[in-house]
């Protein structure tokens, strides 16, 4: 889903550049710095940083512009909010930038993409099931995680044929015909990856998920 650098005309790639810089402005003004003071909330934060990075390595792909990998970008998000999900999608991409060589100039646009754009989604849905649907655990596990895991990868990836077929590096038939026929059997996998992950952690450590709160999942239920 990440795009070379050498795909996209220069002003789009200044314009992906411009964008993530405000979102990441956003970020830290808005971030709560509270969440990561302790070394627990650091290491865990690390950790799955990590994870994630190593998960982007196992990618497949038809041709450059058109590859493809799981994101955990939702897993970020409800674990950390979204703030430090778009820090921690800077670095994700970073490495995956340095490891696969798409090139530098493409940071912002890949980063828009592959992080902000699928965390951003997660958060809104969560903001509307949070005020549109009931309480319950498994509202959030099944829908804010396996649910918008899977269609943050959708949505990320069809981004990304969208862009490379407005900009002419990518003919329509190769895009519908092989790449957009990938992405639904990627899918189930993300959404399990993020809700299998989130399941367990709310389970055994509910204190590390930032946007999962007892009182209104569990007490009473």
């Amino acid at each position: 889903m990440d795009i070379p650098a050498n795909l996209l005309p220069t002003a789009w790639l200044v314009v992906g550049g411009v964008l993530y810089a405000l979102v990441l402005m956003a970020a830290l003004v808005t971030a709560r710095w509270s969440r990561v003071r302790d070394s627990e909330a650091q290491n865990i934060y690390l950790a799955v940083m990590v994870a994630i990075s190593l998960l982007w390595v196992l990618r497949g792909g038809i041709q450059a512009g058109l590859n493809y990998h799981l994101l955990g970008m939702t897993l970020l998000c409800l674990m950390f909010e979204w703030q430090f999900a778009v820090f921690a999608a800077g670095l994700v991409v970073a490495f995956s930038t340095w490891q696969g060589g798409s090139g530098w100039a493409a940071f912002g646009v890949n980063v828009m993409l592959m992080g902000v754009l699928p965390i951003l989604f997660t958060r809104v849905l969560l903001y509307i099931c949070q005020r549109r649907l009931p309480h319950n655990y498994f509202i959030y596990v099944f829908v804010n995680a396996f649910l918008a895991g899977a269609l943050s990868l959708l949505l990320a990836g069809g981004a990304s044929g969208l862009l490379q077929h407005i900009a002419g590096v990518q003919p329509a038939g190769t895009i519908s015909s092989n790449f957009l026929l990938i992405l639904p059997m990627l899918m189930f996998g993300e959404g399990f990856i993020n809700g299998g992950t989130l399941s367990l952690v709310v389970a055994f450590r509910p204190q590390w998920v930032a946007t999962f709160h007892d009182r209104w999942y569990l007490v009473g239920k």
